[in-house]
């Protein structure tokens, strides 16, 4: 609420009545979108809530996850040449890391010889460029950190070498991570003898409780980190900004799925591992 408020101020100041109308209108659709994410995000604390009410509510979510995302597409497309735009995809999550990459290059590609001259715009591109570099169909970005026990090995020793690899990105001080690894556990014993690994990237800080959050939660596939929390370099290259998170790498080492999590990760993986 108070974002609406500061960006929705601003507006008033910064623009003639025609100008503004336009701005507000489409910016007001993006707020009132993600308003509707919000509520449905708070439905998931509701205690009586059923395993299959859950899913509903998860697919849910991602739907309208897609249409907040839809809708700040259409205002920065509209708007990226103006200060408000740029003050909006600078300064909120939907600007500059929930866009898709063909959302994001759509936007880019309305940029005038103003705002590319910015240093937003450069570090911009440059994200874009990144995250080209680790998109679905293209093959995978090698990881080399430490095990648990001070070796260097490489996510290569694992991707590529005719298996289905699960780069599992997270951390012991993530709650949401906690609650999902049992499930992933679960798949781990289902199918580790079938074609299947998965290796740990921990974005912990502390190594001790790195390892205290292995053995309390029962890992037992590959780890690696580099105790750099969001600074480590797997990070920057995979263009991740919030954890758990995964990429799923074919046989041949090639990334064909990216956050699955949950049930959805099962079903993915129930339909390639035989």
């Amino acid at each position: 609420m108070k974002k609406a408020i500061y960006f929705l101020s601003f507006l008033l100041i910064c623009f003639s009545c025609q100008k503004k109308e336009t701005v507000i209108d489409y910016y007001q659709i993006a707020l009132d979108s993600e308003a509707r994410l919000d509520s449905i995000e708070k439905l998931f604390d509701n205690e009586a809530l059923t395993p299959e009410l859950e899913a509903q509510l998860e697919s849910t979510w991602e739907a309208q996850y897609e249409q907040v995302k839809a809708d700040y597409t259409q205002f920065f497309e509209n708007n990226i040449n103006d200060s408000i735009g740029q003050a909006v995809f600078a300064n909120t999550p939907w600007g500059q890391r929930r866009l898709s990459i063909e959302q994001l290059e759509a936007v880019l590609a309305k940029a005038g010889p103003e705002f590319q001259a910015t240093e937003l715009y450069k570090s911009s591109a440059e994200r874009l460029a990144r995250m080209k570099l680790t998109a679905i169909g293209v093959p995978f970005q090698d990881i080399v950190a430490k095990t648990p026990e001070g070796n260097e090995i490489k996510l290569s020793d694992y991707a590529g070498k005719g298996k289905y690899v699960l780069v599992d990105f997270w951390a012991s001080w993530c709650p949401p991570c906690r609650k999902e690894m049992p499930h992933l556990v679960e798949l781990y014993n289902t199918y580790k003898n079938k074609n299947f690994e998965i290796v740990g990237y921990s974005l912990d800080k502390d190594e001790q409780s790195w390892k205290q959050g292995i053995a309390d939660l029962q890992i037992t596939w590959p780890q690696l980190s580099d105790c750099a929390f969001w600074q480590s370099l797997p990070v920057q290259v995979y263009d991740i900004h919030s954890i758990p998170n995964t990429v799923l790498i074919d046989p041949q080492g090639k990334i064909i799925e990216k956050g699955l999590r949950g049930e959805k990760l099962a079903e993915t993986l129930q339909k390639l591992i035989q």
